[in-house]
């Protein structure tokens, strides 16, 4: 299949942008309550971050854009616990040169925002006295006397609304495929029911599921646009969310694992605290994830999702790594000081983080750590979307279409609350892992087999998750629409 100009164009700007050299600099600054009346305020703030973009696309004479964005939510506390504030529909005010899209969970329950750029540009992004509209009344509060306001915000990139393949026709373990050849992909065109099953033209896979189905068309197998954590879940990142826990949910979440795999989350003094607040976060559960997305008012990503976001519309190559070609090279060492936020790879053309010797890191490294000011998607291991360590690091957790709990996922948010479980969320059973880890290796296994994990279709441990792991992270979603 040849390549549209347009398509191309995108690739291309994809290949040649100049990632940021420090990963996680994402700031909310100067956070005030103001203009309160009638059960409505507004919360200010100043919002940047680096390594901003976005860029318009015309395909087949629709435009498309692709950015990236924060997500920002809000939690306040009037008491002892923090709770989650909602937002009203409209009424916001942006910076000059930024958008707000208010995202709903159903009704008016306006969870959070999106915020990004509103015409093409790229590079530090800088929000001045932002505004978001807070709905107290609606929380239950009369005033805003001594309540205590926090703004979080996570840089998340947009996927596109667009068809797609999964599979790539290479050698990875139990690939999707259209069936009855293995080397052919399958193209996901529409967010209809997928036909799974051993006919000509539906969607098979040998092995990690029961291969059957059909996937419903309210599963979201990627083909309708969402948002994708730019990162995984850090483990500064993890330890702030452990802090605003209702008392109890704390602990039940807290992996007490610290300074085993360069894990650095510690409790001192009742208070959680990361020592590398920018290292990608190990021993996460299922559990832990989910639990992550809730509070946060996104959710889980499936596996459809998951090769959607690395490949974007583009044919497959076989065999291909989340930033799509086939070499890949690992970390040896650090540039800086570890742990600081700043460090780079060594050597400076390493693009992924996996096993390979004995004298390796042992434990997953910083959050986008081979973005370089000036590498390349390959360089950067970046996926087409522009999200960081897909493949390598820690696993990416996700929902399994293999099994029936895992079909079972309607695609339903987070409402902030840990209190109450999103009832369509599958368990453990329902769910796997995609992209590979820092340790993919195992007994019998050769050394081209460590890499096969990390590639794009490998879906070696698609419906297989265990506790928390040492290699065990991921990150959350959440659909645009």
């Amino acid at each position: 299949m040849k390549l549209s100009k347009n398509i191309l164009k995108c690739c291309l700007f994809l290949f040649v942008f100049s990632f940021s050299a420090i990963a996680n600099n994402l700031s909310v600054t100067n956070v005030s309550l103001i203009n309160v009346s009638g059960g409505i305020a507004e919360i200010q703030f100043d919002l940047s971050w680096s390594n901003s973009w976005t860029f318009i696309e015309t395909v087949s004479g629709k435009n498309i854009t692709n950015h990236d964005a924060a997500w920002v939510f809000i939690k306040f506390r009037s008491g002892v616990e923090w709770r989650h504030a909602w937002l009203t529909s409209s009424g916001h005010t942006p910076s000059a040169g930024a958008q707000i899209d208010v995202a709903s969970n159903g009704g008016d329950t306006n969870i959070g925002a999106f915020v990004y750029r509103n015409a093409d540009g790229h590079g530090g992004f800088v929000c001045n006295n932002m505004r978001l509209r807070w709905d107290f009344a609606k929380n239950g509060l009369t005033q805003t006397n001594n309540v205590d306001i926090s703004v979080q915000a996570i840089e998340m990139v947009y996927v596109p609304e667009r068809s797609f393949y999964v599979g790539s026709g290479g050698s990875e373990n139990y690939p999707f495929y259209k069936y009855p050849d293995t080397t052919e992909p399958y193209y996901i065109t529409n967010d209809a029911a997928i036909n799974v099953g051993a006919n000509t033209g539906e969607l098979y896979y040998s092995c990690q599921g029961d291969r059957t189905g059909p996937i419903p068309a309210s599963f979201p197998n990627g083909f309708s646009s969402f948002y994708c954590m730019k990162y995984e879940i850090t483990q500064g990142q993890y330890a702030k969310f452990l802090n605003y826990l209702p008392s109890g949910y704390d602990y039940q979440h807290y992996p007490d694992k610290y300074g085993v795999y360069r894990n650095t989350i510690n409790l001192v003094n009742g208070n959680y605290i990361a020592d590398a607040t920018d290292r990608a976060c190990n021993y996460l559960a299922w559990s832990d994830v989910s639990a992550y997305c809730d509070w946060a008012g996104l959710r889980p990503m499936t596996e459809l999702e998951f090769e959607k976001a690395c490949r974007g519309p583009l044919t497959p190559i076989p065999n291909e790594y989340p930033w799509g070609d086939t070499v890949i090279r690992q970390i040896d060492s650090y540039d800086g000081v570890d742990g600081s936020g700043t460090e780079t790879a060594f050597p400076t053309n390493a693009n992924c983080h996996w096993y390979h010797s004995a004298t390796e890191t042992i434990g997953p490294t910083r959050a986008g750590i081979f973005a370089r000011l000036g590498t390349t998607r390959h360089q950067a291991g970046a996926s087409y979307s522009g999200a960081m360590e897909m493949g390598g690091n820690v696993c990416e957790q996700v929902v399994t279409i293999g099994n029936s709990q895992g079909r079972a996922f309607n695609g339903c948010h987070g409402d902030g609350y840990l209190q109450t479980a999103e009832p369509t969320w599958p368990k453990s059973t329902g769910a796997g892992k995609r992209g590979g880890d820092w340790s993919s290796y195992g007994t019998g296994y050769s050394f081209h087999d460590y890499r096969i994990r990390i590639r794009t279709s490998d879906r070696d441990h698609a419906i297989s998750v265990a506790g928390r792991e040492h290699f065990s992270g991921g990150r959350g979603i959440r659909s645009a629409d």
